[in-house]
C-alpha cells in the first residue's frame, strides 16, 4: 500500500463578486392617496398587529385603510399560493408583508 495519496483539494476565492441581475423600479409619485395597499400576513402570531400598526402609519401619510386588501399565507415557512400572488397583482398597487412572533 502506498501511504501517500495525491489528491487535489479545491480552493475557492471568496472575494469574487457575485453576478447580480438588476431590474428597473417602477416610477413612484410618492403619494399614497387612492392607492390599494395589500397586506400579506404570514400566519405567525403578532404579524397581524405589526401590519395594523403599519397601516395606521400609512394612514397618517394619506393612505385610505378602506382600500387595504388583507391576504394571508397558509404556512409561514412556505411561499403563498399562486392564487394569492395573482390576487395581489390584480387588486393592489403596493404590498407589505410582515413576519411575526
Amino acid at each position: 500500500m502506498n501511504p501517500t495519496v495525491d489528491t487535489a483539494i479545491p480552493i475557492y476565492d471568496p472575494t469574487v463578486e457575485p453576478e447580480i441581475e438588476t431590474e428597473e423600479r417602477t416610477n413612484r409619485d410618492g403619494a399614497l392617496t387612492g392607492k390599494r395597499i395589500g397586506l400579506l400576513w404570514n400566519s405567525k402570531v403578532g404579524a397581524d398587529k405589526l401590519m395594523r400598526y403599519i397601516l395606521d402609519e400609512l394612514r397618517a401619510d394619506g393612505a385610505d385603510p378602506n382600500l387595504a386588501v388583507e391576504l394571508s399565507k397558509e404556512y409561514d415557512t412556505r411561499p403563498a399560493k399562486p392564487e394569492v400572488y395573482a390576487e395581489m397583482a390584480e387588486k393592489c398597487d403596493l404590498a407589505i408583508t410582515a413576519v411575526g412572533d
